[in-house]
């Protein structure tokens, strides 16, 4: 799920999701962000590390792909 995306839940187990109103977020803010999530990584055990990792690169990725609409 986006940041553009709310989901609604129907009944028990039914999900739909659909585009908010308004403009696209500004991939530079999702950029700064992930990068920020890098700050104090000598704090944090080593076991860590990938997941951290893992959850800047693909905001990373989503937010590189969005600025050329790709």
């Amino acid at each position: 799920m986006s940041a553009r995306t709310c989901r609604y839940y129907i009944g028990y187990r039914k999900t739909v999701s659909y585009p908010l109103p308004g403009p696209p977020p500004n991939p530079a803010d999702a950029i700064e962000g992930a990068l920020e999530r890098l700050d104090g990584l000598e704090n944090v055990a080593l076991e860590e590390h990938v997941a951290r990792f893992d959850a800047v690169h693909a905001t990373l990725t989503d937010a590189l792909s969005s600025i050329d609409k790709v």
